[in-house]
């Protein structure tokens, strides 16, 4: 597995977000300015990602498996 592969498994874009949690773009920004979806970080000018072990984190205390 390349870095690349690596890196692109553990940062997701929107579109990948949406795929991952089930949950649509609208839904997910409004929990942002809600405080209640993890905000995911800016790496340039209208592009944001999110880790995937925060969304795990938030998908788990939704589901009631906090760790």
């Amino acid at each position: 597995m390349t870095k690349e592969n690596i890196i692109q498994n553990r940062m997701m874009r929107m579109r990948q977000l949406t795929e991952y949690c089930a949950l649509s773009r609208a839904y997910i920004y409004q929990k942002i300015n809600e405080g209640a979806f993890p905000p995911g970080n800016m790496i340039s000018k209208g592009v944001r990602i999110w880790d995937r072990k925060t969304v795990d984190s938030w998908l788990d205390k939704r589901m009631g498996k906090e760790a």
